[in-house]
Formats: C-alpha cells, structure tokens, sequence
C-alpha cells in the first residue's frame, strides 16, 4: 500500500504533452481562432480593474458542457503570459483552451431559475463600453448579454 502512495505521489503533470493535446483539439474542432494570449491577459486584466465581480460562463475546448459559471475574475497577479494561474475548480488553464466566455445580463441562481427575485442582474453594457474603449473584440451580442470567442 505504501508503494503505491509514493508511486501515485510521484507523478507529475506533463505541461508539454498537456499543450500538444490541447492544439491537436482546436485544429480538430476549430476553423478559426480568434484570441490571442495577450489579448485573453488584456481582457482579463481589464475585468480585474473594473468589473472584478462580473459573473462570466466558460467554455473550454475540451468540454462538452454548454460551459461552467463562474463569479469574480481571475486577478492580477494570476494572469500569466501563455496561462491563467489560479486554482479554479478547472485548475490552471492556457488562454488557448477558452473556448468562449459569455457575459449575462441575467444571472439566475442554480435552482431558482423561475424565481425572479433570486436572479442577479449585471452591468454587461458597461463591460463591452470598456472593452471597445481598448481594442476589437471577436463578440457577439445576445439579449442577455454577450459572449467573446477565442475559437470559432
């Protein structure tokens, strides 16, 4: 049994195969990428400063979920060159496997979608103002909200 433990301890995370994996699934599913890392680090880092408790839905490339909710933003200091290093509950992610984010107008509680005073309404329109004030982004606007594409 204490052999076992040690052996299961001793493992490591292989970053290297980890990336390979993660560019042999966008060029499979993907025609068009549409973030950069510096563009992911940017938004982020904007996020941060102005709207640190926006609640966003994320969509990674290797989920078949129609994306995880999230509240708050990953901070400053978390926001790497090439990844997001923070502990969610998804661990540690390059930007590239960010399939989408999609930004609510409407965040209905987790079963309490049908009680309207259990939702949370956001300022989205004051998030998009702030990012076209700073760049293009790959967006699309819905009723509730909009969403940002890294992939397409």
């Amino acid at each position: 049994m204490q052999e076992d433990m040690k052996s299961v301890s001793s493992k490591t995370f292989d970053f290297v195969n980890h990336e390979l994996e993660v560019d042999k699934i966008i060029r499979s599913k993907f025609n068009d990428s549409q973030m950069s890392n510096a563009k992911w680090k940017k938004l982020f880092m904007l996020i941060s400063v102005n709207c640190p408790e926006i609640y966003a839905i994320w969509k990674f490339i290797d989920s078949d979920s129609d994306g995880v909710g999230l509240i708050g933003s990953p901070e400053i200091s978390e926001l790497e060159d090439t990844y997001i290093n923070h502990k969610f509950w998804f661990g540690p992610r390059y930007y590239k496997e960010i399939q989408w984010l999609s930004f609510p107008k409407i965040v209905k509680k987790a079963g309490f979608e049908n009680v309207p005073v259990c939702n949370t309404v956001q300022n989205t329109d004051f998030l998009l103002n702030e990012l076209n004030k700073v760049g293009h982004w790959p967006i699309e606007e819905t009723n509730n909200g909009f969403t940002i594409f890294g992939h397409r």
